[in-house]
């Protein structure tokens, strides 16, 4: 902690001195850019890394940005802080470690577990993040300007022991990520372990949890495999809740227009090329698990059924949740709001190629983030 006090004082202090440039500035060529995920995983590496290199690219050397990955800058938790404190330019944060300050968007991702498209879920949660009036209230009042969404695809168990039913399963310790995979794993009798994401390896070695509720892909990006020899397939809903680019409202102000387009054209590539990267990134560690000695499982008939009456349950349970635990006054009417932008994405990508990021980037691109004002947005 103290090292990564220490990080933070010091980019504070070259900002002062002029060796990086201000949020605010006008001309800013260079800023700050922060992720928790290391910088192999998917997230970090299509939204982040590549993303830092075409963005340089697509303006000429205007806009370069320094990223600090894992918690080098920002815990996971301060991610949000963060961007909106000026330590970092931009910014990814997930919603679940500040409920209190995003309760709308961890109302939306409530209903994970019926949303099965990640790339559906990505650019529905996008375009309603930045067009819907009570989720643009939502980050002013946080204090930053969201400028694009992500998503992962769905959850599977890795496990340090075999869980496959719910005779297994009860008891067990499993880290989860957001509300609604708490929710189910207390349903089946297990415990729910809300860490981040960064602690799953250590958990699991030390045995402070018997499962990792996560994306295969982990098994090798964060190499799971070492400490989690058995993983059961079942689709435990997907995470999508928070900007993947969070930006400092002085930062976002000294952009100029033509820039601010720049950024959205280069984000919607992004989550193009992360969409397809993750399941290349899934595909992988599938192929190579199994030299790592990890058993795979199809989850036993019980434990679909406790994810089927759980699916179903969730809209009957959510608008009570939203009013008791996230303080929304009239869940009803936003719920149904993002279902029809969901239901919209689900249209526009049912005859998409889903291996082709440019065309994926390009459908980003013209319907939605070109039909965002760059001048007005974020004011």
């Amino acid at each position: 902690m103290k090292r990564r006090l220490v990080a933070a004082a010091g980019l504070l202090c070259l900002v002062l001195a002029g060796v990086l440039p201000p949020a605010a500035g006008a001309q800013t060529k260079e800023f700050v850019a922060n992720i928790f995920f290391p910088d192999k995983h998917p997230i970090a590496k299509y939204s982040y890394a590549d993303w830092a290199v075409d963005l340089e690219k697509a303006s000429g050397g205007r806009l370069k940005a320094k990223v600090f990955y894992g918690s080098s800058l920002l815990e996971p938790r301060a991610g949000l802080s963060g961007v909106r404190d000026g330590i970092a330019h931009i910014g990814h944060h997930a919603a679940l470690y500040t409920p209190s300050e995003l309760p709308e968007s961890n109302v939306l991702n409530e209903l994970s577990f019926a949303i099965t498209d990640p790339l559906v879920a990505m650019a529905a949660v996008t375009e309603f993040e930045m067009t819907d009036p009570q989720m643009q209230a939502q980050w002013k009042k946080a204090g930053v300007v969201f400028a694009g969404g992500y998503s992962t695809p769905q959850y599977v168990m890795m496990c340090s022991k075999p869980v496959r039913n719910l005779e297994e399963i009860k008891g067990k310790r499993l880290r989860t990520a957001g509300a609604s995979v708490s929710r189910w794993v207390q349903t089946v009798g297990a415990v729910a372990v809300n860490i981040p994401s960064t602690e799953m390896y250590t958990g699991l070695e030390k045995g402070s949890l018997d499962c990792a509720t996560n994306v295969v892909s982990d098994l090798k990006s964060r190499s799971l495999w070492d400490v989690a020899k058995h993983t059961t397939m079942a689709s435990l809903g997907m995470y999508y809740a928070g900007p993947n680019w969070a930006v400092n409202p002085g930062f976002w102000q000294g952009l100029s227009p033509a820039d601010r387009r720049l950024l959205f054209q280069v984000n919607a590539q992004a989550m193009a090329n992360l969409y397809v990267g993750y399941q290349e990134a899934i595909a992988e560690a599938l192929a190579e698990a199994r030299q790592h000695g990890v058993s795979f499982y199809e989850p036993g008939e019980d434990l679909k059924a406790s994810i089927r009456s759980f699916i179903k349950t969730s809209f009957e349970d959510i608008y009570s949740l939203a009013r008791e635990k996230y303080k929304i006054s009239q869940p009803e009417a936003l719920v149904d709001r993002f279902m029809k932008t969901v239901a919209k994405w689900e249209t526009r990508f049912a005859q998409t190629d889903r291996k082709d990021s440019r065309a994926i980037g390009k459908i980003l691109r013209e319907e939605l983030f070109d039909r965002i004002d760059a001048a007005a947005y974020g004011k």
